[in-house]
């Protein structure tokens, strides 16, 4: 297997953060490692990926106990913002998540974390 373009992932990320209306955005393991960002300065990278890797799990036990299915995608609305987490794919045990933080008035989110997350996809060679 060819080794991808890691540097292909923050301009992914970019595009993104533009076209949703992103203030940021990181792609992280599941165990919460951070395997790329598009951040301002001012939004610490490691702990959005931390977050990643604790709201999957999380997320996974309760899906599992609850018996809802695959998890699509999952929003955290808060009174000055929102997160919205995103599984990318898996490879064996290794998952991908994307983590998007927005301004509260932000409505539509999916459409360019869809596209990111396929792009994304297919440059890492996920299923």
């Amino acid at each position: 297997m060819e080794r991808p373009d890691y540097r292909e992932l923050p301009k992914i990320l970019e595009t993104m953060n533009r076209e949703g209306s992103y203030s940021a955005s990181v792609l992280a393991r599941g165990n919460g490692l951070l395997v790329s960002s598009a951040t301002s300065p001012k939004t610490n990278q490691d702990v959005v990926a931390a977050m990643c890797g604790m709201i999957a799990d999380v997320a996974e036990r309760v899906r599992k106990e609850l018996f809802l299915g695959e998890i699509k995608d999952i929003s955290l609305r808060c009174a000055d913002g929102k997160a919205v987490f995103k599984r990318v794919g898996a490879r064996g045990d290794e998952i991908l998540i994307i983590g998007a933080i927005m301004a509260r008035d932000v409505r539509y989110h999916s459409r360019a974390i869809g596209k990111a997350t396929t792009r994304i996809r297919i440059l890492m060679g996920y299923k």
